[in-house]
This record gives C-alpha cells, structure tokens and sequence, in this order.
C-alpha cells in the first residue's frame, strides 16, 4: 500500500520547517462510517493537511442492521473538520479481519471523489478494518494503520456466537489499538458519557508499554496516557453534550478516535530514500452517545418546572383570590328627631 513519489514528497515537505526539523502534522489518519456532505470539498493532493470546509455531520444512516457498510478514511486531529480523503490521495485498499480470523481485501470505490469503501456482510457480529499508508518525514519513516470496528446486528437475532462479539486483533499489524468489551456488553450496548473504556495497545500481537495514547472526541475533548505493563490504559467517556432542553436528541451519535504512537530505530530505504527510524501510529474510531440519566435528568427538570410553574400560578391564584373582598351592600336609615 504505497503512495507515489509525489504524494512522499508533498508530505515529507509538510513535515518539514524552513530549518529541516520535524514540526507536528495534523494529519491523523482515521476510519469514518458517516458520509461527507455533498456539497464540501474533499482533500486531494493539492491540501492533502486537510480542509476547513470538510464537516462531522454528514449524512447519518443506519451504521448496524444493514448489511451492507461504508467507510471513508479521513484525516486530522480536530475531528469536527478533519477532512475526507480523495480518492486520489488515498487509494489503497483496506484489510479486513473477522472474528473467526478469516481474511480478505475491500477495494476502495470511490465516492463522490472520496477515498471510500463499500462492505457487504452476512454473519451478526463484529469486524475490523484497516487501512495502512507510509509515508516519509526527513529520516523517519511513518507507517500510519487507521482501524475501525464493523458491527452488523439484527434486532429479530439478539443471541449472538460469543466469539463474534469478542475484541480480537491482527498479529500482523505492527501496531494496533483493541477496544475491550464492557462487562455484560450485548450486540446493541453503546458507549455512553460516563463508561470506562479499556483499550489494549499491541504491537505484532504482543502488549506495547509505556505508549502514549490519546483520546479525542468530536467536540474538542483530549485525554492523554500511557499503556502499563500489560499494554492497558482506560479513559472515562467525558459528558460534552449540553444542548437546551428543548433540543435534547436521545439518539445522537458523536465520534471519538484514539491514537497511539510507537517510535523504533529500524533502518531501511523507502522509494529510493533511506531512514533509520521508524514511527508507527495507529487510530481506532469509534461512536458514543449521551447517557440515559442525562435524557432522564433533563426530562426530570422539565418536570419539575412544569410542576413549580402550575402549582406556583396556582398559589398566586389562590392568593389574590383571597385578597378580594366581597362586594357588600350597606344600607343606613338616617331617624329624624
């Protein structure tokens, strides 16, 4: 899965400042299963660092009980505007993996001009998919693996082959993020404000330590941390959804990324370049919801102003009503002496 020598180029050079040290890119890579607008540009080779028009809110479809699914890799760390690829920049294939270990390949079909992949599925449970680029920055080669898990569900099977909902991981991945399954979690549990969210880090299979990890949300939320000995970190999911009362949606969905990095000093050539270090780094995506308590919270607020306002104007009612004196009718008999 490799770019052409201009796509390195135009790269290596955005890596790069006038001094020739290596400055940060906003250029994570990430899998993303809404659609872009139609009417917002993607990033071709011209931007491929992004694009301030390219927007979150795409268009929402059914991401569970259809069996058919669509991924579109993206790019930046600010996931509101991280841009959606062209298929001319990205256009590799994804890896794919199921639960039973079965392999295969998704070729891309583009979309619109983005780099996109259409994925039909029969069995219930989950999938994973990954889409790998290099690319060099000065003498470091930069191996980019963007992971998402692909869920198809049913409402009429809810009993699903515990091993299809198991989180599992590619060996050969040289590094990879796995999302561990929450206590009880069923085919339809969501990540909801508030759960604790375990990850593995693995690096060939094997637990990676002392990695850094980050974990990003739509809104802007960063948490950093360090995988411990056994490869682990867990984050709690931040509550950042706070519309008004009257716009409180129960079904929304939000993405959340998690990155990590592993620097290793491999030396090799790379189209005609050599290098001596190599920087893995990996993204998993991923949706999350409000939490229950915070629908029931605003409808128990709701109810409670209801209630404060009806008995309050009941009270003031009752008040001025007793404050009204009844008319009454005095008549006096003046007696002449």
């Amino acid at each position: 899965m490799k770019f052409s020598n201009r796509l390195a180029m135009l790269v290596s050079i955005g890596l790069l400042n006038s001094a020739g040290l290596a400055i940060a890119a906003p250029d994570l890579l990430w899998l993303s299963d809404t659609a872009p607008k139609k009417s917002k540009p993607v990033a071709t080779h011209n931007h491929a660092s992004g694009s301030e028009d390219a927007v979150m809110s795409g268009d929402e479809a059914d991401t569970i009980h259809t069996s058919v699914k669509h991924l579109w890799v993206r790019q930046g760390d600010e996931l509101a505007k991280a841009a959606y690829l062209g298929n001319d920049v990205f256009p590799s294939a994804l890896a794919m993996l199921d639960a039973k270990g079965k392999r295969s390949e998704a070729q891309q079909s583009p979309q619109n001009g983005t780099a996109h992949v259409k994925l039909e599925y029969q069995e219930m449970g989950f999938n994973n998919a990954y889409a790998r680029r290099e690319l060099l920055a000065g003498q470091t080669l930069r191996v980019q693996v963007a992971k998402a898990e692909v869920l198809k569900g049913s409402c009429c099977e809810r009993e699903v082959a515990p091993e299809q909902l198991k989180a599992f991981s590619d060996a050969e991945q040289p590094l990879e993020i796995v999302r561990e399954r929450m206590e009880k979690e069923k085919l339809f549990t969501r990540i909801v404000s508030g759960d604790v969210i375990k990850f593995t880090v693995l690096s060939k299979g094997q637990p990676a330590t002392g990695v850094p990890v980050v974990m990003m949300t739509q809104q802007g939320w960063q948490k950093k941390s360090v995988s411990n000995e056994e490869g682990k970190v867990e984050f709690t999911m931040i509550r950042d959804y706070f519309p008004s009362w009257d716009d409180f949606r129960r079904r929304t969905k939000e993405t959340f990324v998690v990155s990590a990095e592993l620097e290793k000093p491999e030396s090799g050539v790379f189209q005609g370049q050599k290098y001596n270090a190599v920087r893995y780094e990996a993204t998993l995506s991923g949706k999350y919801a409000p939490s229950p308590y915070d629908y029931k919270s605003y409808s128990f607020g709701l109810g409670i102003a209801v209630f404060v306002l009806a008995f309050g104007g009941l009270g003031v009612y009752l008040y001025r009503r007793r404050r009204v004196k009844p008319f009454q009718e005095i008549r006096f008999e003046e007696k002449k002496d």
